[in-house]
This record gives structure tokens, C-alpha cells and sequence, in this order.
């Protein structure tokens, strides 16, 4: 499992519950969910439910009832129980988002930390600039000295939050998908982090002047901007990034079409263009619009040209190595739990490396 989280075991009993959680968040993700789908979350429900009255005075009565034991809202409302709840359900959502997270923003544009509670997050940024080298005659003074400095920038984590809900009845019933539970917890999180990612690298990018920009799609504009990106970083490889819907855009003209028209139909868009493969990054919904206009949060109307081996622009820092999850008074009934659930993170665009953008 890919990891952003370094996840700490408790015991092997929440470790199951973990496991069988993620097995089921990552069928809902993939849309393939298995046939015994439906048994394995009910087992599961019952498992979450079976250590979450372990050690309090429900406990024998659990033995007793099963998962009805959550239609009493005595037993719901148990301090320990819901203790037990919320530890279960922190350490189910430490484990997933990492797993959603996309591969190429992770590989190309955020370098990603993860520091201790109370520890400060510090990148070391290297001047990309080169020496001026100097004409020297003999007896005379040589030119202005030229550290090659190094600037420490620190980013520093804030709570991120989501106030969230859980239907006891369902729950009891052994229907509530604790799979797609989790996945939405975590997208959630995801979409968040990248539209602070992606807002970063557009501000980012007015910094570096019109010579780092293209307007449209062109041999002459796409070759250009591609040396002056690879020269910027010492001579690295360099490689576009975009929504499948941006990279449509690049495309060879005239006969050239009909040898690339089944890798155009079958993908969308071409596996490289003058020396530089082009690389989709799936798009998310920006949240709070999924059941309006679904914003989403990559513009289809632009393209990155990143170094292969630069620094990566976008900094993401995660604080500790654990979730906290607590009960929410406010949203709390006999029939429903209300919990928080908090996650500290630290965004920032530091740029050491130069980086085109092609608007098309």
C-alpha cells in the first residue's frame, strides 16, 4: 500500500478492521465492487461494533444482541463506547487517504512531509541561477563573489476539518457502507489539498515573466518553451501535465492525423509531442458543487511543462501520523452520531525550479 501516512498499529484486532474497510473502499473506488460486497460490510459492521463496546459494561450485552444493541441509545451513548468508535474510525481514515491521493500530482508537482506533533516542516530551496563566469587579468581583483546560497522556507500545518455523521439505525441494520464512508472521507480531503495545490501553482507561475509562457500550441511555441524549461534546470528532461482534455490539444497536423488517430480515440490525447511525454492528471470536483455547476478544479485550458528532476513547486506538509476523530454535540441524536474529524496540513508554492505553462 502506498503510504503519505506512516500508520501506527494498535493491535492486531483494529488492524483487521482497517484492513477490511480499505478492501472495501478501494472496490467502491474502482467502481468494481465484489459480489460478496454487501457481506463482507455487514461483517465488518459487526467487527467495528464488537470493539467498540469491548472493555465498557455493554460489552456482555453486545454478545447478547448483536448490532441491535445500537438502536439503545444508552449503549450508544456509553463514553468509552463512542471513545472506542472514534479511535476505530481514526485510524480506518489515517490509513485511506493516502491511497487517493494522484500518482502523477505526487510524482511531478507536491513534495510531500510528514513531521511529528509540534515540529516544524523546513525546505531547503537551491538558487537555480547560474555563475557568471568572469574575464581575469593578471593583478587584477576578480569579479563579485557568487555564493551559490541556499534559502530555508518553512511551512507550517493548520487543522483541516470535516463534520461528518453516522446513522446508529442503518448501522444496526448492517447496511450503512463503512467502505464508501471512508473513500468519501478521504476524497474529501484530497479535493481540498489539490485545489490549495493547484491555486499555488497558478500563482506561482505569474512570477517567472512571459518567457516561461506559451498562449496555444505550436512547433515553434511547444520546442521553445521546452529548451527554455530544460535550460533553466541544468539541461533536464521535461514533461507536460495537464487534464486528458488540455493535452487533446497537442497534436500533429497533416498526414501525421491518420497514424495517430486510434491512440487519439483510444486515450485522448498523445503519449509524447517533440521529445516531451505528456501526462494526464486526473480532475477532481472542487467541493460543495458536486450537486451544482461541478466545478472542476484543473482548468482543461492549461497545460504545465515541468522539469523531470527539479524541485517540485508545491510543498504539502501532513502533522503527526494520526487522524483525530471526537464526538460532536451538536449534531447528535439518539439516532444519529456526529463526529469531527482533523487533519493537519500545510500547503504552500515555493518554487526553486522554473516551470512553463502553455494556455490554450
Amino acid at each position: 500500500m502506498r503510504k503519505m501516512f506512516q500508520y501506527n498499529s494498535i493491535d492486531e484486532n483494529i488492524d483487521n478492521l482497517v484492513e477490511g474497510t480499505l478492501s472495501l473502499a478501494r472496490e467502491a473506488y474502482s467502481g468494481k465492487k465484489g459480489s460478496d460486497y454487501a457481506d463482507r460490510n455487514r461483517e465488518l459492521l459487526n467487527g467495528i461494533a464488537k470493539r467498540m463496546f469491548e472493555g465498557t459494561k455493554y460489552e456482555a450485552k453486545f454478545e447478547a444482541e448483536g448490532l441491535n444493541l445500537l438502536k439503545n441509545p444508552m449503549a450508544t451513548k456509553n463514553y468509552d463506547a463512542r471513545e472506542n468508535f472514534n479511535l476505530i474510525v481514526a485510524q480506518v481514515i489515517t490509513a485511506i487517504v493516502p491511497e487517493v491521493v494522484n500518482d502523477a500530482f505526487e510524482g511531478y508537482l507536491a513534495e510531500i512531509k510528514q513531521i511529528g506533533f509540534g515540529d516544524t516542516a523546513v525546505f531547503q530551496i537551491e538558487s537555480n541561477d547560474l555563475f557568471k563566469v568572469n574575464r581575469k587579468a593578471e593583478g587584477v581583483r576578480k569579479g563579485v563573489d557568487q555564493p551559490m546560497f541556499d534559502d530555508e522556507f518553512t511551512v507550517i500545518p493548520e487543522a483541516l476539518t470535516i463534520d461528518a455523521s453516522i446513522d446508529w439505525y442503518p448501522f444496526a441494520a448492517g447496511i450503512f457502507d463503512m467502505g464508501n464512508f471512508a473513500l468519501k472521507i478521504a476524497r474529501s480531503y484530497e479535493a481540498y489539498i489539490f485545489l490549495k495545490v493547484v491555486k499555488g501553482m497558478v500563482q506561482a507561475s505569474t512570477e517567472f515573466g512571459a518567457a516561461y509562457s506559451a498562449n496555444g500550441v505550436t512547433p515553434v511555441l511547444w520546442g521553445t518553451l521546452r529548451e527554455r524549461v530544460s535550460a533553466a534546470n541544468g539541461g533536464m528532461n521535461v514533461v507536460a501535465i495537464g487534464t486528458a482534455v488540455a493535452l487533446s490539444n497537442v497534436s500533429l497536423q497533416g498526414n501525421f492525423q491518420v497514424e495517430i488517430g486510434e491512440e487519439m480515440n483510444k486515450v485522448g490525447y498523445l503519449d509524447q509531442y517533440l521529445g516531451v511525454p505528456l501526462i494526464a492528471l486526473k480532475n477532481v470536483l472542487v467541493p460543495g458543487t458536486t450537486n451544482g455547476a461541478a466545478q472542476l478544479v484543473l482548468d482543461d485550458h492549461l497545460i504545465y511543462m515541468i522539469p523531470v528532476g527539479g524541485t517540485k513547486p508545491v510543498k504539502v506538509v501532513f502533522e503527526g501520523n494520526q487522524i483525530s476523530v471526537e464526538f460532536n454535540p451538536e449534531t447528535t441524536s439518539d439516532k444519529r452520531y456526529g463526529i469531527s474529524i482533523e487533519m493537519r496540513v500545510g500547503i504552500s508554492a515555493i518554487c526553486g525550479s522554473k516551470y512553463g505553462t502553455i494556455h490554450i
